[in-house]
């Protein structure tokens, strides 16, 4: 996402620095940064001197959250709170990209002040760090966004890349159909990021995509995008997962906000399907 991020907002005219952890980035102005060390974190924002800090990095694989609880908090939670505290130091403008399974599901459509109640330590960890964001500064943006998908890294894919991937291949996909989301493609997620941080917009908002989807409606809507019949696509229940974590029900967001306030809205998801056929790699 931090590399789709910086390739639209170059195109734009802006100075970018792509950091990493783990996962080393060939750019030449690539920072490696541990955010769980304050002092790493005040030597990185010293040689970079951002304007605005838009904060990607985080533990999304939800079912290593459950198990590694405390590293979910340390990176997710104190993490945020550290790279918070230091943009506010360095007075720069600090976007905290969140997400939808703060919310239980059980209600769906999410707007941005309903009440969050997550379901998983993943869930709570990212929460932590909305509040850790709140109190620290008071140039921040909580941007929560949901599914984000789209090609980029190949070491661990999303769902949309992998769904995209398979159906292509000619092979058989099983999907849940009882878990609803508000699947999300990350150069239409880069494109609004960019107008938050140009215009230093503030408080919470929703950066999602515009239709609200099971994980099984969103793959067949991949399939039919490939004219690829969705007898390809399996329904099963999340019940027969056998996944670590609860996941919410539904976690949809409401994205009226941001339909009304910014000039790259949220995409229905035949447009942004379109879009993400011809971003795929030939």
């Amino acid at each position: 996402m931090g590399a789709s991020l910086a390739q639209v907002a170059s195109k734009m005219g802006h100075e970018t620095v792509l950091t990493y952890n783990q996962h080393q980035i060939s750019r030449p102005n690539a920072l490696r940064i541990d955010i769980t060390n304050s002092r790493n974190v005040e030597e990185v924002l010293e040689e970079a001197v951002p304007e605005v800090v838009v904060h990607l990095a985080s533990i999304t694989d939800v079912d290593l959250c459950e198990k590694q609880p405390e590293l979910a908090n340390s990176v997710n939670g104190v993490g945020t709170q550290i790279l918070a505290q230091n943009c506010f130091n360095k007075e720069a403008h600090f976007v905290y990209v969140s997400t939808d399974y703060v919310f239980d599901g059980d209600q769906g459509n999410y707007r941005e002040d309903d009440a969050p109640k997550p379901v998983n330590i993943y869930g709570l960890s990212k929460l932590k760090g909305e509040q850790f964001t709140r109190a620290t500064s008071d140039r921040f943006c909580v941007a929560r966004t949901s599914v984000v998908y789209g090609w980029g890294r190949s070491y661990r894919q999303n769902f949309g890349f992998w769904a995209y991937t398979e159906l292509k291949a000619g092979r058989t996909v099983r999907v849940v159909d009882d878990q609803y989301c508000s699947p999300t493609l990350n150069s239409q997620l880069a494109r609004m990021l960019l107008e938050v941080t140009e215009r230093r917009l503030s408080g919470t908002i929703h950066l999602a995509g515009a239709s609200r989807l099971s994980r099984y409606e969103f793959a067949c809507a991949v399939a039919k995008e490939l004219d690829i019949s969705t007898s390809y696509v399996t329904p099963v229940s999340a019940s027969s997962s056998a996944w670590r974590a609860k996941r919410p029900h539904d976690s949809s967001l409401n994205v009226e906000r941001a339909l009304q306030v910014l000039s790259h809205k949220p995409q229905e998801i035949k447009s942004a399907l379109r879009e993400f056929t011809v971003e795929a790699p030939s």
